[in-house]
């Protein structure tokens, strides 16, 4: 064999070799980055007591605080306002807590009661820390991921949230690897009749360590108004489901028009699926509320047109 073919066969070795090292490595990557996201890296840590036989560690209400914002002092039961979270970000961001009642620097009180804590799988913890409080009755401050080890509690992604310290929750979801929390208000389960109201659900991505909303979702939301051959008040009124899915979020929504009665007059269904696209949900369509009824603030409801006028809606059963 001539030189030639040997070293256009070594060259074409070598470009083998390469290209078989590049796609392993990009593998591993791809790998690395769905472990990290399945089994998160923690951003801010904490050493605890070990307790017990099995020598598991258990996290106290004064832990999370000082885990959370170190500027919290177990002494006196405050923190500071202006002080960074454990990561080095604004704890308060001033777009969600500009009206937030009392001093915005200096010691603050910080209850050990003011903690909420929502249990989830694997040992996770959803925390709210209620510091802020506002005229409208709402309550706000830094909402964590965290989860408490052996010897050490972790905190995974940290975000804000402000709501009704009495009608809000929260959950753990997964999107395929993906982990997200949920911050529900329940408003319409403690509302009277014949009075407005509107349940919500915000979505958050975990995302280098920052709880990013992605989505805001109305679960129940009650109107009244009038509607054109129909005497009476008319009640609208929109319920939802989410379905946390493998690769996508998927959200029922209904749309029942009743006259005074409670008698149901129109309903209208509709599919929304919420895509994760990078680090954002991207909606297929938008609310079926905002296309069958008019804005919220209307003084005069309209008429809810026919179903199969409504986009992307599949074709509803009529009611009477």
């Amino acid at each position: 064999m001539s030189h030639a073919p040997r070293i256009a066969l070594a060259c074409m070795a070598a470009l083998g070799w390469s290209l078989s090292g590049c796609s392993a490595a990009v593998e591993s990557s791809k790998l690395e980055d769905r472990a990290r996201r399945e089994v998160p890296v923690p951003i801010c840590l904490k050493a605890l007591e070990r307790r017990g036989t099995a020598g598991t560690s258990t996290a106290t209400p004064a832990d999370y605080w000082s885990l959370v914002l170190p500027s919290y002092d177990a002494a006196s039961g405050t923190i500071d306002r202006a002080m960074p979270d454990c990561a080095g970000h604004e704890a308060f961001p001033s777009a969600l807590f500009q009206d937030v009642e009392g001093p915005r620097t200096g010691p603050v009180p910080a209850n050990t009661e003011a903690l909420l804590v929502t249990p989830g799988a694997k040992d996770f913890k959803v925390l709210w820390l209620r510091v802020a409080h506002f005229g409208n009755g709402d309550a706000g401050g830094p909402l964590a991921l965290a989860r408490p080890r052996e010897g050490t509690a972790e905190v995974y992604a940290i975000g804000s949230y402000r709501g009704n310290p009495d009608t809000s929750h929260f959950s753990i979801e997964r999107l395929g690897p993906r982990i997200l929390v949920t911050a529900g208000d329940d408003a319409c389960t403690s509302s009277k009749p014949g009075q407005a109201c509107q349940s919500k659900l915000r979505v958050y991505l975990m995302n280098a360590g920052r709880l990013a909303p992605v989505a805001d979702l109305t679960l129940d939301r009650i109107e009244y108004g009038t509607a054109p051959g129909v005497s009476g008040t008319v009640q609208y009124r929109m319920t939802a489901t989410p379905f946390f899915e493998p690769k996508r979020l998927r959200v029922t929504e209904q749309v029942v028009v009743r006259d005074s009665t409670q008698t149901a007059i129109r309903k209208s269904n509709l599919d929304r699926v919420f895509q994760l696209n990078g680090s954002a949900l991207q909606a297929s369509t938008g609310s079926l509320w905002d296309q069958v009824v008019l804005p919220s603030g209307s003084p005069t409801a309209p008429a809810v047109p026919a179903p199969s006028a409504v986009p992307a809606a599949p074709k509803p059963a009529h009611g009477r």
